[in-house]
């Protein structure tokens, strides 16, 4: 998942000098918010939408530039996920709320993205014995793999397909401690997805 710094660019700010422009044509090649007014973005960037799924962010990004979590602008839309923060590895996976608050949560908009994208998701089982089921889905594209991970990252439980476009992955039987759910595809995939997380007696 690529970090994403999100600036508002106002057009309100006021230069220190009538000859100065707010407006930076050195800026980096992040994307920044786009303004409410115009000039909705500074010089040589232009304003575009992410995601697919409220909220869609506008933001402004330089022609030729990577959309927030979206890998490349080749067409693919991915789904904009970047609230999970860095969870590329199990050291910032996104940390759940299963097993210490509740015993089911799923996540929707979420996305592989860019090619060799993976999304961690840290677990923490209260209860000797517990399972966990995981289960991504998706609506079209090639699948996204899930794995379970004990907590020094290493796969307990892979995923099986159910139907075409869900994987599913459990783990029995489970110690108390941390665990990890792994949503991942193969090669150069990228494609959006769901997730659920849910502590089960048995698989």
């Amino acid at each position: 998942m690529k970090p994403v710094t999100l600036i508002l660019v106002s057009a309100a700010i006021t230069a220190a000098a009538a000859s100065c422009s707010p407006f930076n044509p050195e800026l980096d090649d992040a994307p920044y918010l786009c303004s409410v007014a115009e000039p909705a973005c500074p010089e040589g960037y232009v304003c575009q939408m992410t995601g697919q799924t409220p909220p869609r962010d506008m933001v402004c990004l330089k022609p030729g530039g990577v959309l927030p979590d979206a890998g490349s602008n080749s067409g693919f839309q991915c789904n904009d996920d970047s609230s999970l923060g860095m969870n590329d590895t199990i050291a910032g996976a996104f940390q759940t709320p299963v097993a210490g608050q509740m015993q089911m949560v799923a996540l929707a908009g979420l996305a592989i993205c860019p090619e060799g994208d993976k999304d961690n998701y840290a677990i923490n089982t209260t209860m000797l014995n517990q399972g966990i089921e995981v289960i991504t889905s998706w609506e079209s594209g090639m699948p996204v793999n899930v794995a379970i991970l004990n907590a020094s990252g290493t796969p307990i439980a892979a995923g099986m397909p159910m139907g075409d476009k869900a994987m599913r992955s459990c783990a029995p039987n489970l110690p108390i401690g941390t665990y990890f759910a792994n949503a991942s595809a193969q090669g150069s995939i990228k494609n959006n997805y769901r997730l659920s997380i849910k502590i089960v007696p048995n698989c």
